[in-house]
This record gives C-alpha cells, sequence and structure tokens, in this order.
C-alpha cells in the first residue's frame, strides 16, 4: 500500500505553523526497565538543519515549510519480540529535535505496504523520511519510523498483517526512543504519545493501539491516536472477497503477501498447491521473500487475483463461515474482544480501491456500539493513492490542537 512520492511530500506541507501550547507541570515519561526496545546498535547518525530538510522537498514545496528546529536523525536497530515471543532484532528511524526549553510530545509513524526489506522509508530519503523529518523540525517532536519485523534490516520474514509483530515493533521503537532521548540529552519528553499511519501504517496504528492500552497502559498513556485507510476488518468485509470473487485488483501481490503470512502464522494448510493453482503455488514463495520489488511482484500475478486460487476451494471458503482460511484470516482483525479508550479517528476514502472503505464502517460501527470515542472521517471519493495527502492533512490539523510542549526551563 505504498503511496506515490510526490504524495507523500505534499502532505508535508501541513506540518508546518503550529500553535504552541503549555501546561503547567511536567511529568517525566514511565520508565520500562526489560530488555525490549534496547538499542543494540546506531547504524546511522546524521544531524539535519532546516535548510536541508527544505532542501530534499521538490522546489515547490520548500518556500512554503516553516522548518524551525535542528533534527538529529539516528537509524537505530533495536531489540523486539515475534509471535513466536523470541526476542528479534528490529530496526527503524528516530528523529530527535534540538530543543532546550521543553519537554516534547513522541509520536510513531506506520508507513503503508513495503514487500521488499529496503522499501522501507529508512532506506534512501524518500517522502515518508522527509515527512517525519519535517515533523520534528516543524513541529518539535520526537518522531519514530519503525520498519516492522523483518524489514529493513530487521531479522526474519515479514509477516504482512500480522497484529502481534505490528504491535511489537511499534511499542518497542517508543521505548528505544525513550532511551534514546535520555542517552543523547537533546531534548526531554513529556507524556505525550501520537500514533498515526496510512493503508498497512493504519492497520499497524491500531494494532499498536490495542495492545498499548491492553497491555501497556501504564508505560505508554496515549493522547490520540489516527489509523488511516487500514484492512481492519479482513475476513467481514468486501475485503476478503477479493481471493473469491472475479474483479480487478491494482495490487495483486497483496493477496501473495497475505497468505504467505497466514501460511507462517497459523497451521491453515499444509503447502500452498493445497490453495494455489500451479504455477502461483510455486511462484508466491519464491517472489515472497522480501528480496523482490513491489513492481516485480506484481508482474508476477494476475490483476484478477482470484484466477490463482484452486476452483474448489475458493467455492469451498465462499460457502462455509467457518472455513479454516476464514478462521485465520479473522485473526488478523483489529476489532474483537476490545474497546478502544484513546481518542481514535479513523480516515478514509470511500473511492479506495486497495483498502475497501467498509473495513473503516464495520470497525467504526463496532466501536462506537462500545462506548467508544470514535469517528469516521469521510475523506471523499478518491482512491487510495489519492486519498493520503488530505487525510494526512486533517491528521495533522486535529494533532496540532492536541500538541502540549511543557516549558522547563
Amino acid at each position: 500500500m505504498k503511496k506515490n512520492l510526490l504524495i507523500i511530500l505534499f502532505s508535508i506541507v501541513i506540518f508546518s505553523c503550529k500553535k504552541e501550547s503549555q501546561i503547567q507541570s511536567y511529568n517525566a515519561p514511565y520508565e520500562y526497565s526489560g530488555a525490549l526496545g534496547d538499542i543494540v546498535s546506531i547504524e546511522r547518525k546524521d544531524s539535519i538543519t532546516p535548510d536541508e530538510i527544505r532542501n530534499l522537498l521538490p522546489s515547490q514545496f520548500a518556500s512554503i515549510l516553516e522548518l524551525k528546529h535542528k533534527v538529529y536523525e539516528y537509524y537505530i536497530t533495536y531489540k523486539s519480540l515475534n509471535k513466536d515471543d523470541d526476542t528479534v532484532l528490529a530496526s527503524g528511524l528516530v528523529f530527535i529535535p534540538l530543543i532546550d526549553s521543553f519537554a516534547v510530545p513522541l509520536t510513531s509513524y506506520q508507513h503503508g505496504t513495503a514487500l521488499a526489506k529496503n522499501e522501507v522509508p529508512s532506506f534512501g530519503r524518500g517522502g515518508e523520511y522527509v515527512l517525519n523529518a519535517a515533523l520534528a523540525s516543524g513541529d518539535g517532536v520526537v518522531a519514530c519510523v519503525p520498519d516492522y519485523l523483518g524489514l529493513g534490516v530487521g531479522e526474519g520474514l515479514h509477516l504482512y498483517l500480522n497484529p502481534r509483530e505490528e504491535a511489537n515493533s511499534v511499542r518497542d521503537i517508543l521505548r528505544a526512543a525513550r532511551k534514546l532521548v535520555k542517552q543523547t540529552s537533546i531534548v526531554q519528553l513529556n507524556e505525550q504519545v501520537f500514533l498515526f499511519g496510512y493503508s498497512q501504517g493504519g492497520h499497524a496504528t491500531m494494532s499498536a493501539q490495542r495492545q498499548l492500552e491492553l497491555e501497556n497502559r501504564e508505560e505508554f498513556k496515549l493522547t490520540a491516536s489516527a489509523p488511516m485507510a487500514g484492512p481492519y476488518a479482513l475476513s467481514r468485509t468486501s475485503q476478503f472477497d477479493v481471493m473469491l470473487d472475479s474483479v480487478f485488483y491494482p495490487n495483486p501481490f497483496y493477496l501473495p503477501y497475505l497468505a504467505v503470512s497466514l501460511f507462517n502464522t497459523f497451521p491453515v494448510y499444509s503447502s500452498y498447491s493445497a490453495i494455489f493453482k500451479s504455477p502461483y503455488d510455486q511462484r508466491i514463495p519464491a517472489v515472497i521473500n522480501g528480496y523482490n520489488s513491489s513492481g516485480y511482484a506484481n508482474s508476477q500475478f494476475p490483476y484478477y487475483i482470484s484466477s490463482i486460487v484452486i476452483d474448489s476451494v475458493r467455492e469451498a471458503i465462499r460457502n462455509d463461515p467457518y472455513h479454516p482460511i476464514r478462521i485465520a484470516a479473522k485473526g488478523f482483525d483489529l476489532v474483537d474482544d476490545w474497546t478502544p479508550t484513546t481518542p481514535m479517528k479513523l480516515y478514509h476514502c470511500t473511492g479506495d480501491d486497495n483498502v475497501f472503505y467498509s473495513n473503516s464502517v464495520y470497525a467504526d460501527s463496532v466501536f462506537r456500539s462500545k462506548g467508544a470515542n470514535c469517528e469516521l472521517v469521510d475523506m471523499g471519493t478518491q482512491n487510495h493513492q489519492d486519498c493520503a495527502p488530505s487525510a494526512l492533512f486533517v491528521v495533522k490539523t486535529w494533532f496540532t490542537g492536541l500538541f502540549a510542549p511543557i516549558r522547563i526551563k
């Protein structure tokens, strides 16, 4: 669920012109004493001035950004947990603004779908990288960008949309960022924590919110969460029907990507040949291995992606509400046995052609029926890619009113 570079860069414009706010008392964040989130290495450390960040932008955007703070960028590896509770190496970016008079908020931005390990924002200086550098410089927040487990230089295979692994990568980079801030003494943090992300990043944002609220409530006092255009209800919306119906789907590699994740998460089937037609049964694990680009992967599968599923299997899934594939997909849903307590806004366009709007409608309905502080924001009729800048714009508007830097000197 990648976004065009210029679309992402356009959205950076909204991260300027922040109003300053203050509150009266300073409470240091909770200090976690365990090993998870420990920084194993700092792979890259750069200092970036506002002018240097501006120079990374196309000229039409550079002149209208208000970037105020020098930023220190750290590419780190840190300890996290995979689905089997094994300690693994994860990686990601932390941007720390140089501010000596305020304790500032902590944010985590969850990126969209990346297939190859090096397609994540921490490799190169693409749109999502600049987005978070500008956020740190313009708004004065410590900004995290986890690669997710199995991506970047992280160990293992990335399990696409696996909620536990997504949430662990976010939780532990937030821990790592707190430790890095304390170690470097560049800035101080207040207790505010914000989560946001688009597409797979929307799913990862909601996964992290659920886990932090249920398991780490004392450690992370979430201020707001903004999941955008994510497949939160994969098994019970029209999203699931992509594998059953003959419909054009613009990114066909998503289904094989999901299949590999399900195959490695649940004992659903013994081999790919039990589900997929030849030659796709052999092609899926060969293509979805962490080293092929999303563009190449799309070229290896038909746009009518349901055609790669064995006909009898497809009909069995269609007719059996308790089919193992349905049950496994439900394990990646994020709407069961949980009532959000942090203010949450779901942003989505009705014309989304990759992650269908019904995901947000379902999640919003379930959460509000339980009394959650949740709102679905209809962003219009644009498609998945074109919806991103407007969604980021309104998220910024909301977050700006909640950022509360605390004067400490």
